[in-house]
């Protein structure tokens, strides 16, 4: 608590583990690999599992872009090791599968499955064909691409011609 009071909320550790002494190499280094696990991060409560089919996509998709072997609906997004970069892939993967365009905001205000789902459909859309198709009007060309065709159409016909 302490910690969370004085330094910012990404430079606070997700956990500790308690040892009577560091593992040491021969040459008196830290020996990382003898460090034992620490507790699963984010799993300060129990795991519940996803509930709803929303809920259940969600976790695939953070189990997919996290490198998790399990989520739970209370597990949170930070402290489960998910950054900025990594919620830009949830949010685009999420938009994707629910057809919505869920904002990257959504991510910090709403870092858990159980309340990202809150915000999602109850239903995913049957496929993508079923979405209103996006139109765009033609953009209309410039000078210079106008001269390039010309240019193709020239070329083309004395092409033709010999």
């Amino acid at each position: 608590q302490h910690l969370a009071r004085e330094l910012p909320e990404h430079m606070v550790p997700g956990a500790f583990v308690w040892l009577p002494h560091f593992p040491l190499t021969p040459n008196g280094k830290l020996d990382r690999k003898a460090l034992p696990d620490p507790q699963r991060p984010g799993a300060a409560h129990d795991f519940i599992p996803p509930r709803t089919p929303v809920e259940r996509e969600l976790c695939g998709i953070w189990t997919e872009v996290l490198g998790q072997d399990r989520i739970g609906v209370h597990d949170d997004f930070f402290a489960l090791g998910g950054h900025s970069l990594l919620a830009t892939q949830i949010v685009t993967r999420i938009n994707r599968a629910f057809g919505t365009s869920l904002a990257l905001r959504a991510m910090f205000e709403a870092p858990t499955v159980a309340r990202l789902a809150e915000l999602l459909p109850a239903e995913k859309p049957a496929s993508p064909a079923s979405r209103t198709p996006v139109i765009s009007r033609r953009a209309r060309a410039t000078g210079a691409q106008d001269r390039l065709k010309a240019t193709i159409e020239t070329l083309a016909q004395a092409a033709d011609e010999t």
